[in-house]
């Protein structure tokens, strides 16, 4: 059975690359550098309903956006979670943090509303993340 994204991922997010069974999205919330990591497992909405090894696999692509994250942006902290209450389907947002953010230091689920990104720098910023996403694999691989 081919893989059907949730829509409301679809439209909030972009994809940036494939790691493994897990497609990455960049949040079109442009507040937060905020990637999204979604397995490409249907009717999965939470980390047990993988088996072990897909549980690996996802952890090793979330290891190489959180050193993406912290490599290109320099948080302060990174915030990772899978929440599922508003998308059912298992997603894990990982999102770099500063003290200077808009939410800052409450969550930023729920704070003001989503700015987006201008269709030229989104594609920068794509490009950019999918390049770190390559050499992060790359040299995990070696």
């Amino acid at each position: 059975m081919r893989f059907k994204l949730d829509s409301r991922l679809a439209q909030d997010s972009s994809l940036v690359t494939v790691i493994g069974l897990s497609q990455i999205r960049l949040s079109h919330d442009s507040r937060y550098p905020w990637l999204i990591l979604i397995p490409q497992i249907n009717n999965c909405s939470e980390l047990d309903d993988l088996s072990f090894e897909q549980q690996i696999e996802v952890l090793k692509a979330s290891n190489i956006l959180s050193a993406v994250l912290k490599n290109c942006f320099f948080p302060t902290k990174l915030n990772i979670a899978a929440l599922g209450n508003m998308v059912k389907q298992l997603h894990i947002h990982h999102v770099a943090r500063f003290e200077y953010d808009d939410a800052w230091p409450g969550p930023i689920w729920g704070r003001g509303h989503a700015i987006v990104y201008a269709s030229d720098k989104k594609k920068a910023l794509i490009a950019l993340l999918r390049r770190s996403i390559t050499n992060s694999v790359y040299a995990t691989a070696n």
